[in-house]
């Protein structure tokens, strides 16, 4: 062919190939749609799933045998509630969505289990498995409060789209951002019943999208915030996030954090997070303490004897009060102006007169740490009052990642105390059979920013808010401490329709059958101990320290007989001695 000379080819070439072209089309199209189907499913990080819809016990123990083996594999599940709302109440959580990172997604009908398997609260009371969702704090407080299972270790993916530099937005958004995958959010849908008897295609599809959305979130920002090679396997990369999102597990997300944020202790994450706008200081959803619980100033009696030790507020009341003078400024030690109704007696009488340290009884953790009541409060309340003063024995600081592990814990007691005494939490309806009064509920609230806040709470506020507690007590004048103690103890519900509560319960089912109510305490103790395992408890700490207490009360003609026969002690050895309290109280 000569040097740039052109090829033409005729129109009627053209067309002839066109037509050549289309005829090989159609005759081939149903495999070049399926190829192009595969190639769209390819990239589609939903194309394994797998449902399943679970609604008896034996079924429920089958897919979670399934779900745990996943997690040996890659310790992660996505997880979602679903419920339904009748008259602007919310009813119990109706179904529970769990996937795992192969695509299995079970859909658990609470529903129509009634309650959660063993096996099931195993699962999700596991702090190795990582639950991870939008949100997914929430719905762990709706289980706990529905059913009485603590869920371990959820994580809201909104931080860890923050840490990878996305935004951080709910489930539909950031799937379609992410992944690609479009989410159905319509109004109807979310909104239906899940309580149905038969649950439709639509219902199922929108309930399991949400969990296996979350996990193929997590996982693919997980790869953006931590590389996996190929020769590492998927539990050895989560090792690597885990320590850059440590300090944001079991932390309710809010959305001011998407502009201000937390630097918690020195981990990679929180720094992470603190260089791109986050200030505010997380603690797994608890709000720590801001000074110190035990300042170890010391009470003497009139004779210079050491009562015990006592934070600083309650020395200089009795100082304002006039009731001691102050004899020493390092440590700060008053000294009463009175003859105390008790002495420190053996062990008991040391353990309050021995100094305590600020620090986590179980980790000995120093810079972070929150009051953990022992005996919750929900029974405390309902005791004697000889049994309910003098409680510091059973508060303990525990920094939040070991207090959020405790009350984890508790919940197993509570569900076996709620049998053996048969306490449920709950109606039929899974309501409360109790209703707030607001007058004790202001007051509470009231003593309790008084009693915690009183001195950064602005001197009008606080004129306010000591208004409403003296308005209860109109024989007083001035706001004690002792009298803020009492109004925080005081129980803000009443009964309906003759329901007694859970804790109310509990109480008079130890009281008439179970040994009394130090057996109770006692309970409660060994399981803190058996649990938690805390290497730096007090000196002195005992299981059987309220029963000691009260003993040497009864030797001292200090105890009714009544509240002998409540705690659980042998009236026998109650001593008839004439001994008058003294108007100011028993020290011990």
């Amino acid at each position: 062919m000569p040097e740039g000379k052109k090829i033409v080819i005729p129109n009627a070439a053209l067309v002839t190939i066109g037509v050549g072209l289309a005829c090989v089309i159609f005759k081939n199209r149903s495999k070049i749609i399926q190829s192009l189907k595969y190639a769209y499913d390819f990239r589609n990080p939903l194309r394994h799933k797998h449902i399943e819809v679970i609604e008896t016990t034996d079924d429920c123990q089958r897919i979670v045998s399934t779900l745990k083996k996943h997690c040996n594999e890659y310790r992660v599940l996505g997880f979602d509630c679903e419920w339904v709302t009748v008259g602007g109440k919310r009813r119990p959580t109706a179904m529970l969505q769990l996937a795992t990172h192969k695509g299995l997604c079970a859909l658990i009908r609470l529903c129509s289990l009634k309650t959660i398997p063993i096996s099931l609260r195993e699962l999700l009371e596991d702090d190795k498995v990582i639950k991870v969702g939008i949100g997914a704090h929430d719905d762990a407080g709706k289980l706990s409060f529905d059913y009485g299972v603590g869920v371990a270790s959820t994580f809201d993916l909104r931080y860890l789209a923050a840490l990878t530099n996305n935004k951080s937005e709910g489930l539909a958004k950031m799937s379609k951002s992410i992944l690609n995958v479009p989410l159905d959010k319509n109004w109807r849908l979310v909104c239906s019943d899940w309580e149905a008897s038969k649950l439709s295609t639509s219902q199922i599809e929108y309930a399991a999208k949400d969990a296996m959305v979350a996990i193929e979130i997590f996982k693919n920002l997980s790869n953006v915030l931590k590389k996996r090679r190929f020769w590492q396997g998927y539990n050895n990369n989560l090792e690597c996030v885990l320590q850059e999102i440590d300090a944001f597990l079991d932390v309710r997300f809010k959305e001011s954090f998407s502009k201000q944020s937390a630097l918690v202790g020195n981990s990679p994450g929180s720094k992470k997070l603190a260089q791109i706008g986050l200030k505010k200081p997380l603690s797994r959803g608890i709000s720590t303490r801001s000074k110190t619980l035990y300042d170890n100033c010391l009470l003497e009696a009139p004779d210079g004897e050491l009562l015990c030790t006592c934070d600083r507020k309650k020395a200089q009341w009795y100082v304002d009060q006039n009731l001691a003078q102050q004899v020493n400024t390092d440590p700060y030690t008053v000294r009463l102006n009175f003859e105390p109704a008790g002495r420190a007696v053996g062990e008991v009488g040391r353990y309050y007169q021995t100094p305590k340290e600020n620090q986590c009884v179980v980790c000995g953790r120093k810079d972070a740490y929150i009051r953990k009541n022992i005996v919750p409060r929900e029974y405390r309340k309902h005791f004697p009052v000889v049994m309910k003063s003098h409680t510091s024995h059973d508060v303990l600081l525990l920094c939040p990642q070991c207090h959020q592990k405790s009350n984890i814990s508790d919940l197993k007691v509570r569900t076996q105390l709620a049998k053996h005494c048969n306490a449920p939490y709950l109606n039929d309806e899974g309501g409360p059979k109790v209703s707030e009064i607001p007058e004790l509920k202001q007051l509470r609230s009231a003593a309790r920013a008084l009693m915690y806040n009183g001195e950064r709470i602005p001197q009008w506020r606080k004129e306010e808010l000591e208004k409403i507690v003296l308005k209860n007590y109109p024989e007083v004048d001035k706001v004690s401490t002792a009298m803020l103690e009492e109004c925080l103890s005081i129980d803000v519900v009443e009964s309906i329709d003759g329901y007694t509560p859970h804790g109310l319960k509990v109480v008079q089912e130890y009281q008439e059958k179970f040994g009394g109510l130090i057996e109770l305490e006692k309970l409660w103790r060994e399981h803190f101990l058996n649990v938690m395992k805390p290497k730096y408890l007090p000196n002195l700490w005992n299981v059987n320290h309220n029963a000691n207490r009260l003993e040497i009360r009864a030797n001292e003609g200090r105890i009714e007989k009544d509240d002998m026969l409540i705690a659980g002690l042998d009236p026998s050895t109650l001593v008839e001695v004439t001994n008058p309290f003294c108007s100011h109280g028993a020290m011990f």
